[in-house]
């Protein structure tokens, strides 16, 4: 094919056009990819017709796990034959996570129960309103376990840098 002078003159100018616009596209979609704020993995938790998106009560990058709270705890309230039903995102259930389940004693005090689970072990659970001892739960965590080193004594001391926080205080 056999073009103008003045043709090729104006497909060059276009094309040239079109490649500093794409250029410009992907700087700037560069640089909002690198400023995007972090994603915050939230949980779903669910319990007698109640869905909730929990968002975390903790949550530190793990190389500074030592950071402060800045959430607030979900309140998803539980009671007998309606137990509180959790789905645990990737981002939990890929590494070590612990559940700490308080329940009410007979003293007005709280008694909790941990569970480790490994990686890929479980991706949804279920926890009772009302344990195998009649108490009542009032509320869980999950917890994604880190590891410090105390400056001072140089001992290895296992922290939370990420935690999900439920009050399930009976209806």
């Amino acid at each position: 094919m056999n073009l103008a002078p003045k043709t090729k003159k104006i497909v060059a100018i276009g094309a040239a056009g079109l490649v500093v616009v794409g250029v410009a596209f992907v700087a700037v979609l560069a640089l909002l990819i690198r400023d995007a704020p972090s994603h915050r993995p939230a949980i779903t938790a669910f319990a007698d017709g109640n869905t909730v998106v929990v968002e975390p009560y903790l949550y530190c990058p793990v190389e500074t796990p030592l950071c402060d709270s800045d959430g607030s705890s979900a309140r998803v309230p539980v009671r007998e034959g309606h137990p509180l039903q959790l789905s645990l995102p990737n981002e939990v259930t890929s590494a070590p996570w612990i559940l700490a389940a308080v329940y009410a004693d007979n003293s007005g005090g709280a008694v909790e129960s941990d569970t480790l689970f490994l990686p890929d072990e479980r991706v949804s659970l279920t926890i009772p309103p009302v344990d195998d001892d009649g108490r009542d739960l009032l509320g869980v965590e999950i917890r994604l376990p880190s590891g410090v080193i105390d400056s001072d004594t140089q001992q290895e001391e296992i922290i939370s840098h990420a935690i999900w926080s439920i009050a399930t205080s009976p209806v």
